[in-house]
């Protein structure tokens, strides 16, 4: 895999950075590699090591195991980690490309008093090993070569998939529970993947198969759903650097995409899916994606070339299913503005987003309108992407559905190349507070999280510490039926540190 100095952030750390991993076929350039005539093997490691503190936990309440009833728990002292060591294997076919594969397990443990949901799934301190990457493939060389090296790129096996900045899709694999590591979060493979990569310029494509990987026993029926889909994905674009857009997000300098799906097999059993807060809602993520289709459209990076300073990230997707009992009439969108301050001091950065997650205003009318989130991750653009907040993202349990948030972003970089430091605000709203039982007012919650990112001098080694607070408003407090009891403020500490060879 090509990796520079910030991907090996991306793909180690999961305080919302998460692995990234978007082919089995990239350029691997870190690791041991060992060539043998037209073979090669490159052998690669990533772990991670977690420390987490969190205080007033579920906003006073406190929080519980998920195996038992015991005593609540306000303060929680946990550490995670994980060790992933890959293997990628590329054989030269002699001016007819190449074949390549990649083979990965993942270990990973909780330790401590598990994370800080309620109920808690690591309370119990799991650990597992488990195969995460298990894939084959072959890419075209200059086979095709007025199309550029490697246009064609063809994949199959269990492997990680990631579309734009993974507003959809990105984790295939849910981490927590027996599977451990629940904020480090290092899996996210899909199975039984099949992926065809046309990698032209400037415009490119994927079609792609893929299907969650699910095991209800590891998660104590706390999974997603067993789901299964097609998929197609088209983009416009063009590179920051070279031609290195064709396959690497990272590298594209503004692009503009079109996605659609359509989930062939998926279980619809409402009491196996994470459901919302509160009881009568009627709904519960995921219950209708057996027969859903999904189509969005997106733009991102510097999409004027007159303010180069200035960038533009947003998507807008629906969700349709007309299958019996399982209706469903949902879309979400977000539009993300930024803008850099290269003249003064640090280069600070300035965004602000808008994110809108369609709730239902009617759980009882046989129409789901609430959005299902998919496979959501943080993905290439860093902590606060699609983990929305390192409080109410982790451990709420409220998701990206009924939702509208509003996010103000700073980030500066005191040291180029070594620091980067960033303060990120939000304000969470039910989009359809009816949904939930007694619900009356919007208010979720308002949140703030401060946070650094540090390349130690260790080639390899990555630091990022984080702070956080947030603070219920009126509407999650008539969720829980407890508004005298949810007024503490949850206070978060965590530091992690990376290390990708």
């Amino acid at each position: 895999m090509r990796y520079n100095r910030m991907r090996a952030v991306l793909a180690a750390l999961a305080l919302g950075l998460g692995a990234t991993a978007a082919s089995a076929s990239e350029d691997q350039e870190r690791g041991f590699k060992v060539e043998a005539g037209n073979f090669s093997l490159n052998l690669m490691l990533d772990a991670a090591l977690g420390a987490y503190h969190a205080s007033n936990t579920n906003f006073g309440l406190g929080s519980t195991a998920n195996d038992s009833d015991g005593p609540r728990k306000g303060t929680r002292n946990w550490l995670e980690f994980f060790v992933k060591p890959s293997l990628g294997m590329e054989y030269d076919l002699q001016g007819s490309g190449a074949a390549y594969g990649l083979f990965s397990v993942i270990g990973a443990g909780t330790r401590g008093d598990g994370d800080a949901a309620n109920p808690s799934p690591t309370a119990y301190r799991p650990e597992k090993l488990l195969l995460e990457d298990a894939a084959i493939g072959w890419k075209s060389g200059d086979l095709f070569a007025a199309l550029g090296g490697d246009a064609l790129d063809l994949s199959a096996g269990r492997q990680s998939i990631r579309i734009g900045d993974g507003f959809m899709i990105l984790e295939g694999t849910a981490n927590g529970g027996r599977r451990a590591a629940s904020v480090l979060g290092p899996r996210t493979a899909f199975e039984q993947t099949a992926v065809a990569r046309i990698n032209t310029a400037p415009v490119r494509a994927d079609l792609f198969h893929a299907r969650a990987v699910v095991d209800q026993t590891l998660t104590r029926d706390s999974d997603s759903p067993h789901s299964e889909f097609f998929g197609a994905n088209l983009e416009w674009f063009e590179s920051s650097h070279a031609d290195h857009g064709r396959t690497e997000y990272d590298e594209r300098k503004w692009y503009a995409g079109l996605m659609a799906l359509k989930f062939t097999e998926a279980d619809s059993t409402a009491g196996r899916n994470f459901s919302f807060v509160g009881s009568g809602n009627g709904s519960a993520l995921g219950a209708n994606r057996d027969g859903l289709e999904v189509y969005s459209a997106r733009i991102g990076g510097a999409v004027l070339p007159m303010l180069p300073d200035f960038s533009l990230y947003g998507e807008y997707g629906i969700q349709r299913n007309d299958k019996a009992r399982h209706k469903v009439r949902a879309d979400a969108w977000y539009l993300e503005p930024q803008y850099t301050l290269r003249d003064l001091p640090w280069s600070p950065r300035l965004g602000y987003r808008y994110a809108r997650f369609s709730g239902d205003g009617n759980p009882n009318d046989q129409t789901d309108k609430s959005w299902d989130p998919l496979f959501p991750g943080n993905g290439p653009r860093g902590l606060g992407t699609w983990t929305q907040g390192e409080i109410y993202g982790r451990y709420t349990g409220l998701g990206n559905s009924n939702l509208n948030v509003h996010q103000v972003h700073l980030k500066a970089v005191p040291i180029e190349d070594t620091l980067r430091a960033g303060v990120i605000l939000y304000r969470f709203n039910f989009n359809e507070p009816r949904q939930t039982a007694n619900v009356t007012n919007k208010g979720i919650m308002d949140e703030i999280n401060l946070y650094a990112e540090w390349e130690t001098p260790v080639k390899g080694l990555t630091v990022v510490p984080v702070l956080g607070a947030g603070k219920a408003r009126s509407g999650l407090k008539q969720s829980l039926g407890t508004a005298d009891r949810t007024d503490r403020t949850v206070w978060l500490a965590q530091i992690a540190a990376a290390f990708s060879f």
